[in-house]
């Protein structure tokens, strides 16, 4: 009932969105539940589509926690995925992944990995160089900063390579840090700029000796004018970190080459705290501002090769091959099929079957074109396959025995 009613509507059809639909039912929990303190503890990790894994690294000489989440659908579709990977995710694991579910289900941005990478001691990983002195006092806190290298050493050559290995990853990797997140995350584009293709810079707390990276940063910009990818900056109400990032919005003004995507945002009703969630959200619409393609629009999608172009000009853009999501596809499809233009819709189907041979949902939908076009037998062919993927799809064994009947 739920099922047809969606498609009827023109709406993304089957199990894979009324889960979807279903998760979104859970942001006012998600959200309540993100606005709680909470420890840098394992149990803090929220249960849904995710795991905790422990991995020992031998750079690091310690055991280091991850909170790994997978997009809806992730164990079934066979597809790969870009990678966020998120630092201090004891503060906002719960409502990234929640925007991952929100604006991918969407199509504003594509479907993500998302690597939590859980703190031991945050002042010694986001620290390149050591330095007590903070706001021209000695701070007896900071005894252990300094060890930005070993971290990023530990990124680059041990959980990269473990996260390729066990999960199915895309070439690029975005990196999200907040506070000396944002000071750790400045640090990697200029000590490995080939690491991540992305990052999102949140109110970096750039102090003491750590000032250094604000004297190189001009002359790594110039040094490297092949630079890409996207740079998404923001602070909140917070003059205590106004003179850094200004600094740094000023070097990328003059010196960023045009191959380089960067953004500036201050969010004066925000403080150091809170402007987290604006600055996720901002930074991830950034990076991919030309992702959205509405599929219910008559005339940007009137046949398959209106979405071949659009993903083939995104997979230039991002440096990979990226294929049109299953949902998307069946939505365009039935945005033709409403309107009477059923064999665009046909080719639309046939496209989603080949690219998503595992799907029962693309196959019944395929079978329900052929069958408004009078092809019974192609129409039998799809919904039995259909079936075969999937055995309780109740519309597919009904449409199966109303052809039958027919012939």
């Amino acid at each position: 009932m739920i099922e047809n009613h969606f498609k009827a509507t023109g709406c993304r059809y089957g199990k894979q969105y009324f889960c979807r639909f279903l998760s979104g039912l859970m942001v006012t929990f998600v959200l309540l539940q993100a606005s709680l303190p909470v420890q840098a503890q394992d149990d803090a990790l929220p249960q849904r589509d995710q795991k905790k894994m422990v991995i020992t690294s031998k750079i690091l000489n310690e055991q280091r926690s991850l909170w790994i989440y997978t997009p809806v659908n992730y164990a079934s579709s066979g597809e790969k995925y870009p990678v966020l990977y998120l630092l201090d995710p004891d503060q906002n694991f719960a409502y990234v992944t929640e925007l991952e579910r929100f604006l991918s289900d969407r199509y504003r941005i594509p479907q993500l990995i998302i690597v939590g990478i859980v703190n031991n001691d945050r002042k010694k990983d986001f620290t390149p160089i050591h330095s007590l002195i903070f706001d021209g006092k000695t701070d007896s806190s900071l005894a252990t900063t300094g060890g930005g290298k070993n971290f990023l050493d530990f990124i680059k050559k041990e959980l990269i390579p473990y996260v390729d290995r066990n999960y199915r990853t895309q070439p690029y990797r975005i990196l999200s840090g907040h506070s000396l997140g944002g000071l750790f995350a400045i640090y990697c584009k200029e000590a490995a700029p080939e690491v991540f293709q992305s990052e999102i810079v949140i109110s970096p707390a750039i102090y003491g000796g750590n000032m250094e990276i604000l004297d190189r940063f001009s002359g790594f910009l110039e040094e490297h004018p092949e630079l890409g990818g996207y740079l998404s900056l923001s602070l909140g109400n917070e003059p205590g970190g106004k003179l850094a990032a200004d600094s740094l919005a000023a070097q990328l003004r003059q010196f960023a080459p045009k191959s380089l995507k960067w953004q500036y945002n201050t969010y004066m009703n925000e403080d150091h705290f809170s402007v987290g969630y604006k600055s996720m959200y901002e930074g991830l619409r950034f990076i991919f501002a030309d992702w959205f393609i509405n599929p219910q629009d008559t005339a940007s999608v009137r046949s398959y090769q209106d979405i071949a172009l659009h993903f083939a000009r995104l997979s230039a853009q991002y440096g990979y091959t990226i294929l049109p999501p299953e949902d998307f596809m069946n939505e365009c499809g039935y945005q033709r099929l409403n309107g009477g233009h059923v064999d665009q819709a046909i080719e639309i189907f046939t496209r989603n079957v080949n690219h998503h041979p595992r799907s029962s949902n693309a196959y019944d939908s395929l079978g329900e074109a052929y069958y408004l076009k009078g092809d019974l037998k192609r129409a039998l062919e799809n919904y039995r396959k259909s079936v075969l993927l999937n055995p309780q799809n109740q519309n597919g064994m009904k449409m199966i025995r109303k052809i039958i009947d027919k012939q």
